[in-house]
């Protein structure tokens, strides 16, 4: 583990360095370094980043002493450093021998930036060896304003959050309390701390647009590895969880990923409807709905670690929605569909469930299930495109099921799926088994898919309409 701080300094070649080793100051033995720029993704203001690292390297056949490294601004910019278990803007004598290299470490603390975009901050590490050469690594960073919001309550008859060109930066809980509505308007983002969650007691309004949908993620904007940003993994903030006491949700594009879970109903008041909206990539439930009544149309659910969609009790309709079980963190996952009349031995009745013109898939097997116990599901299938058996003809209507060349109903229906770099674009791809197999009632409703393409003649299962790259 490398830690802030402590200064690791090792042979590259095998050996020990003496005291009486030569050292030279002359002007041609210089150092290497690992890379000549240490870049940071965009950071909010005044939140430290992760730390980055390079090497200093000693190529020669003697020793260099470097009378100083130091910040170019003197430490202005927000940028600070450890090298050879120093920290400060400016660190004397230090010590490479031949053959041998020391690590440096970067971090940074944006300051406030004047611009509402993201800013570039620039500054850079100067080293002055003894023999008075001059070398440098250049720093790079975007600083992001934010509004900041810690332990925050709504608690206003109503609150409208309009459009804002600064995104809002959560820590512990965001809570909305019993009789407040809270709209927020198009184009907003919210980045929540590992750990924080957005709670409604009261009512969730959510009014985003296909060119400026809300986003609901976490605040991590780094990568894990050069090809893998933090944004593309589960559990990096909480969900968005409503209570019983909950009024009322309305979600319209919406963007709601990287969570521990999704959106959970927990015997909500009031109905909900989502609409246009995507949740994807959650390390439990994507949307969860106890005891609710629910509309939900040209909406995508996808990769959670337990179902992405499951119904226990109350009424759902679903239109021209997605639903792809593709976790890919663990062979352990949820159902792409789960519907049930009970949460362990608590009963909690399905009065209907509805689905038409959806697409539903997985890696499994059979990605749709139920558990009606003694009383049968009210529960329809109609025009949809499904992985699980479709022969019972009291819930399954013109569908599309299981093939004996199930890898066709698979990840082959897709544009992008990249489990390297856990990339994914559920837009159908050419071959896809899903075109054309919706009705063309059902799409009158939806004119549009969740991306603004019309649907015409026959339409595709699923929120996305093909169309060609």
């Amino acid at each position: 583990m490398l830690i802030w701080g402590i200064a690791l300094l090792f042979p590259l070649l095998a050996g020990s360095c003496s005291d009486e080793e030569a050292f030279t100051s002359d002007r041609n033995s210089t150092l290497s370094f690992s890379t000549d720029t240490v870049s940071f993704d965009t950071l909010f203001v005044e939140v430290t980043s992760a730390t980055e690292r390079f090497c200093v390297y000693n190529r020669n056949s003697k020793g260099l002493r470097i009378a100083h490294a130091r910040l170019e601004t003197g430490g202005a910019s927000g940028f600070m450093m450890n090298v050879d278990g120093q920290n400060g803007a400016t660190i004397k004598d230090i010590q490479v021998y031949s053959k041998d290299s020391a690590f440096v470490f970067v971090k940074v603390n944006m300051p406030t930036q004047p611009s509402m975009k993201p800013t570039k901050v620039e500054d850079a590490i100067i080293f002055t060896l003894e023999s008075g050469v001059e070398q440098k690594v250049q720093l790079v960073a975007y600083g992001q304003n934010a509004n900041v919001w810690k332990a925050k309550v709504l608690n206003n008859t109503e609150e409208v959050t309009e459009a804002n060109d600064l995104p809002y930066l959560i820590y512990d809980s965001l809570v909305v309390a019993e009789n407040t509505v809270w709209h927020i308007k198009e184009g907003n983002q919210f980045y929540f701390h590992n750990g924080a969650s957005l709670i409604v007691h009261g009512t969730l309004i959510v009014d985003g647009t296909l060119e400026n949908p809300v986003v609901f993620r976490g605040d991590r904007t780094d990568k894990m590895f050069p090809y893998l940003p933090y944004d593309r993994l589960e559990n990096q903030w909480g969900g968005i969880r409503l209570s019983p006491s909950c009024q009322g949700l309305t979600l319209n594009y919406a963007d709601i990923h990287s969570g521990n879970f999704g959106v959970v109903c927990d015997g909500m008041k009031g109905k909900a409807l989502i609409q246009n909206t995507i949740i994807h990539n959650v390390a439990g439930y994507g949307l969860y709905l106890k005891d609710t009544k629910a509309l939900v149309a040209n909406t995508q659910v996808s990769n959670s670690r337990y179902d992405c969609v499951s119904i226990y009790g109350g009424t759902a309709d679903f239109y021209h929605c997605t639903l792809a079980q593709f976790y890919p963190w663990k062979a352990e996952r949820g159902h792409a569909l789960y519907v049930s009349n009970y949460i362990d031995d608590e009963e909690h009745l399905v009065e209907s469930a509805n689905f038409y013109n959806c697409l539903i898939t997985g890696y499994a097997d059979d990605e749709v299930y139920g558990n009606h116990g003694e009383k049968p599901f009210p529960l329809m299938f109609d025009h949809c495109v499904l992985l699980t058996d479709v022969s019972d003809e009291t819930y399954f209507h013109d569908c599309i099921g299981e093939s004996e060349d199930s890898a066709t109903y698979k990840s082959s229906n897709f544009r992008i799926f990249d489990t390297h770099s856990f990339l994914y674009d559920f837009r159908l791809d050419s071959l896809s088994v899903a075109r054309g197999k919706g009705a063309e009632a059902y799409a009158d409703a939806y004119p549009a898919d969740i991306n603004g393409i019309e649907r015409k003649g026959a339409p595709d299962a699923g929120c996305y309409q093909y169309e060609k790259k």
